[in-house]
């Protein structure tokens, strides 16, 4: 649902920008095939794989498709050193895979053995020279097969604690799931260890899920630690709890979110504006799957709190401002101000009213779709769509919204 919103509405806003670049004949080569196909072709040519993983909604997927992956320099080195695939991680065989490489954004590259073990993971957008600096990077470590051989280790029983870490940093490093690994390290600890702050900082820096041995023992603590670690040790707790909330909401585990809440609110305190909106929207999410109306209103006044209170003359100096940074590059001559349309243009001149109109409709489709009939807050939710309209005029989106919310109240 999340996701769905904010692509089919703010699309563009990734999109701004990127240079109109057709493919070349020349540049990464992809395989068409199945994944079982795939692997099999691989092992033939004993080649390591790269694997494009994209959806179609995408913005820094498409500047990818566009500047960097029909270069010749890149495709020289990637079709010479790897079987090349793309993946549609929300079509077919992709929606699994996706899941079993622990995917979580978007183009994420995966940089596999022939027989499909993880190498090297990247994402994001990268320009052309970095991304072949990581193709040699993965080339190299395929001949030395470190999470392979790190893996047999631990499955044979391996416990040191030196080799532990070095196995727990390399899964980190991957983007993988460590905190199995995690709770043999602490089990291989004595008790008096734990809690010690070098090995707080251990856990901290290196541990990537909210769940195990070892994020309990950063919960536990964290009250008592000192100002210093708990200022570092409050955006590590929150972004690990950000991160169960979404794979919460994508397996439908609601269950579990009033937990992940919780956890939160353990670092309120340290919470910066930011966060505190994304845990804002978190709520406002929740509160659709849970149908939860005291959730939706509590979360709601504060989400749209200050996207009521700005004047017109603030959005538009905001707007100039953002439009004068991210055109600087074309103002300068950097970049070629004829590869932007005019619909591109235009699009770049209102960024900073296109996040107001994020708040805006997200508590007010929320309230539409938990609230009752009649319930008074629903008129709230009608200025906040009228406000939408001022912003925004005319789109069908959000004239549809108005309309269902005025119905609602009547």
């Amino acid at each position: 649902m999340m996701k769905t919103i904010l692509a089919s509405i703010f699309l563009y806003i990734g999109l701004l920008l990127s240079p109109l670049i057709s493919y070349a004949a020349d540049g990464i080569q992809f395989f068409e095939g199945s994944w079982k196909a795939l692997l099999q072709l691989a092992k033939e040519q004993n080649k390591p794989i790269f694997v494009d993983v994209y959806t179609d909604w995408c913005p820094p997927c498409k500047r990818m498709d566009k500047e960097v992956l029909p270069l010749p320099a890149v495709g020289a080195v990637y079709n010479k050193s790897f079987i090349n695939y793309k993946l549609d991680a929300e079509k077919g065989e992709g929606i699994k895979l996706a899941k079993q490489y622990e995917v979580g954004s978007y183009p994420t590259y995966l940089y596999l053995t022939p027989d499909g073990v993880l190498l090297a993971r990247v994402l994001d957008y990268q320009e052309p020279d970095t991304f072949i600096a990581y193709a040699q990077e993965a080339v190299a470590k395929n001949r030395e097969q470190v999470l392979t051989n790190l893996d047999k280790q631990f499955q044979a029983g391996n416990r040191d604690l030196n080799f532990l870490k070095t196995y727990i940093i390399q899964k980190k490093d991957l983007g993988l799931d460590n905190s199995l690994e995690f709770d043999a390290y602490l089990n291989a600890q004595a008790g008096t260890e734990r809690e010690k702050p070098a090995n707080i900082d251990f856990i901290s820096n290196n541990l990537n899920h909210a769940k195990g041995a070892a994020f309990d023992l950063l919960l536990k603590a964290y009250p008592s630690v000192d100002q210093t670690r708990q200022q570092k040790l409050a955006p590590v707790l929150f972004n690990l709890s950000a991160d169960a909330f979404y794979r919460a909401m994508d397996e439908e585990r609601t269950v579990d979110i009033p937990l992940i809440f919780k956890q939160i609110e353990l670092v309120t305190q340290q919470l910066t504006s930011k966060q505190q909106q994304s845990l804002y929207r978190y709520q406002l999410f929740y509160a659709q799957k849970a149908k939860d109306a005291e959730l939706a209103k509590k979360a709601g006044y504060a989400y749209v709190a200050s996207a009521m209170n700005i004047s017109t003359d603030s959005i538009q100096a905001e707007d100039k401002r953002r439009y004068t940074a991210v055109m600087q590059p074309y103002f300068s001559g950097e970049r070629d101000s004829s590869e932007l349309t005019t619909e591109e243009k235009a699009l770049a001149q209102k960024l900073y009213t296109a996040d107001l109109c994020i708040y805006l409709y997200e508590a007010s489709n929320t309230f539409d779709i938990v609230l009752s009939k009649g319930d008074p807050a629903l008129k709230d939710a009608l200025r906040w769509t009228e406000r939408l309209n001022q912003l925004r005029p005319d789109d069908p989106t959000f004239n549809q919204l108005i309309d269902r919310i005025k119905e609602k109240i009547n």
